[in-house]
């Protein structure tokens, strides 16, 4: 058995493989380093140098954030039915390429410089509709690369390790996974440590030209790298097959499914054994339900043809994909409460942001490093030192499902929130202390009174993020690996639409009547501690409706074998 095994790994392609995933990481890593740095710092950017205000800054930011957050699903079916993943990625890399060239120009062309007032007749406060019209475009291209990049790397480096099977494949997947969860902190602490420094330190056309500087680096290395690539060819089937099997269902709505299996038979793959459906959703049953008529001398078989029935993987695979939307939906709290803190930077913008008595000054827009550390030592530390630390003092085995990992998650979410109004709370104090509730001014105050929320959201992504990740690639069908990350990016891009209108929503209803509302341009002038709270509370009631479907989610079973006497 050990000489077969060593001729697998022999036979193995020269294709693939470890050597791979360097690239592949990078493709992503590089996509989260600039995004992060944009994202860091782009409400600064945009009320300093279009002159809007921090509620308009942020549901600009929020808008973007979203479009980068839907387009994966659709990212996720083009690849998985149309284009194949390398190809997407490698359009996607162009796409973000473009994006922060255009984002790069706002700060070098003349006629693209917001409040550029060289010729002595334009505004200074407004920018024209073509200024708007470039800056939202780098916006768009920005949001198409996403789109096809952060559904497809992750499922891109599992292709390269097709060929190999059993616990070869294994140990290489796990490898994959934990230098993903590496990258995805490390790219931001990257980019919010150094790409924040460089735009602080040295102005916005150094700070947007590195980020260009690093996508048509990773963008060449992608095209250099491509003869190594596994690509494996796109399954237009495995769409088809879910609207089949609804279509199918719907079609058989009259048929009556008998509660017991004796005589009840079901349409399967000719090389699976003889199976039946789950009992979970068993209106989908009827999809793959063989109907029959029986005469004198044999039993005929008259709805056998492709496009009548579907088999039980079809429908188990149904199953699986609907299976997972309450957890889903359960996540979007979360996510939403990790897009509120982005007023944090602005907080951190009218604070003390000295380390201790030296003269350096942290970057408003770093200040999530906290997070982004966090976020690292936990998902890198966890399975190779953590669970195995608590199992020796404990001495007994430790084991968090994806399901805990996410209900542990959004408890972090809350906390966060609940710190974030102390804090903001505490800093409003301080500056009315200091007479600055109509002015600007900085606050007696350390910026690091934020770092016990940023670690709050740190602890929220290692353990909610993670846990979303590793539940979609277990539930969801193999075949749809790209729609497992598209999902999580979807639950954030309907967290971005859900903040923007609670944003809207909180400014009218509290600014009724003349009064001014809790979340004004003058973060001193107004109650952003009420509008954190007001999240805190979503995420308890949220949290109270993922405990219900976590109690009524079964671990779906891709088969279940008939017991035939």
């Amino acid at each position: 058995m050990e000489s077969t095994q060593r001729e697998e790994h022999v036979r193995l392609p020269s294709k693939g493989g470890s050597q791979t995933i360097p690239f592949i990481i990078a493709n992503e890593g590089c996509e989260r380093i600039v995004n992060a740095a944009i994202s860091a710092n782009i409400i600064i950017y945009l009320t300093k140098e279009y002159k809007m205000g921090s509620a308009t800054s942020a549901l600009v930011l929020f808008a973007y954030q979203a479009a980068a957050s839907f387009l994966p699903i659709l990212g996720a079916v083009v690849s998985d039915t149309l284009l194949g993943r390398f190809l997407t990625i490698t359009l996607a890399l162009f796409a973000y390429t473009i994006g922060t060239a255009l984002l790069w120009l706002t700060t070098m062309v003349p006629k693209l410089v917001a409040g550029d007032c060289g010729n002595g007749h334009q505004s200074c406060h407004s920018p024209t509709t073509f200024q708007l019209v470039v800056l939202f475009s780098s916006f768009a291209f920005l949001s198409i690369g996403s789109s096809g990049i952060r559904p497809c790397s992750l499922a891109f480096g599992v292709d390269q390790f097709a060929p190999y099977n059993g616990a070869q494949k294994d140990r290489a997947l796990k490898v994959l996974f934990s230098w993903y969860y590496i990258s995805m902190g490390g790219s931001n602490f990257i980019s919010i440590t150094l790409l924040v420094y460089l735009q602080d330190k040295f102005g916005w056309k150094i700070g947007f030209a590195v980020p260009l500087a690093i996508m048509a680096l990773v963008t060449i290395l992608n095209i250099v790298a491509s003869p190594l690539y596994i690509k494996v060819k796109p399954q237009k089937s495995s769409w088809a097959s879910l609207f089949q099997v609804l279509y199918v269902a719907i079609k058989n709505r009259h048929i009556e499914i008998p509660e017991a299996c004796d005589g009840v038979q079901y349409h399967h793959n000719p090389r699976e054994s003889a199976l039946f459906p789950s009992s979970k959703l068993r209106f989908l049953n009827k999809a793959c339900l063989l109907q029959t008529r029986a005469d004198n001398s044999n039993t005929e078989v008259f709805n056998a043809n492709r496009g009548s029935i579907c088999t039980v993987e079809q429908v188990e695979d149904l199953k699986s994909t609907l299976s997972v939307i309450p957890i889903w939906s359960a996540m979007i709290t979360c996510a939403l409460i990790q897009q509120g803190q982005s007023f944090r930077v602005l907080q951190a913008d009218t604070m003390d942001r000295h380390v201790g008595i030296t003269k350096f000054k942290i970057p408003a827009g770093s200040i999530a490093v906290f997070e982004v550390i966090t976020f690292m030592l936990l998902s890198g530390c966890y399975d190779r030192y953590i669970i195995p630390f608590l199992q020796k003092i404990t001495g007994r085995e430790i084991v968090l499902t994806p399901m805990k990992k996410m209900g542990i998650g959004l408890m972090f979410s809350i906390s966060s929130a609940l710190t974030a109004s102390v804090v903001e709370a505490f800093r409003r104090k301080q500056a009315i202390k200091q007479g600055l509730q109509e002015a600007d001014g900085t606050v007696n105050m350390s910026a690091l009174w934020l770092a016990p929320q940023s670690i709050f959201s740190g602890l929220t992504g290692a353990f909610g993020s993670v846990g979303q990740i590793e539940f979609y690639y277990a539930v969801l069908p193999k075949t749809m690996g790209s729609l497992a990350l598209a999902l999580m990016f979807l639950a954030t891009g309907i967290a971005n639409i859900e903040a923007t209108i609670i944003v809207k929503v909180v400014k009218a209803v509290t600014g009724r009547g003349g009064r001014v509302s809790w979340l004004p341009d003058n973060l001193n002038h107004g109650h952003y501690d009420y509008y954190y709270f007001l999240l805190a509370l979503q995420g308890v009631i949220n949290f109270i409706y993922f405990l219900f479907c976590s109690y009524w989610f079964e671990e779906p079973k891709q088969i279940v074998e008939s017991s035939e006497d």
